[in-house]
């Protein structure tokens, strides 16, 4: 469902649940498990004026493992790096 239609459904406000989502989205990927990620894919997706977000994907395991304007991903780039 979109975030509208729950939102309807549940009879609250669009901010309500887009709230929840991101806090559900940022608690489970905040720090991904990198141990097993070999390979890694990446894609930006262009949001207009407030420019490009980027997604990390595990090639390996086919999951996502975060996103990210560039300056925010430079943690996950060192916890990367630093893994072993």
């Amino acid at each position: 469902m979109t975030i509208q239609a729950v939102a309807r459904h549940l009879g609250v406000s669009w901010d309500l649940v887009k709230g929840i989502q991101k806090d559900n989205l940022n608690k489970r990927y905040r720090l991904p498990k990198l141990a097993k990620i070999k390979r890694i894919a990446l894609d930006e997706i262009y949001q207009g004026k407030l420019g490009y977000l980027t997604i990390v994907l595990d090639l390996t395991g086919r999951d996502f493992v975060g996103m990210g304007k560039v300056p925010r991903l430079i943690p996950f780039w060192k916890r990367l790096k630093d893994r072993g």
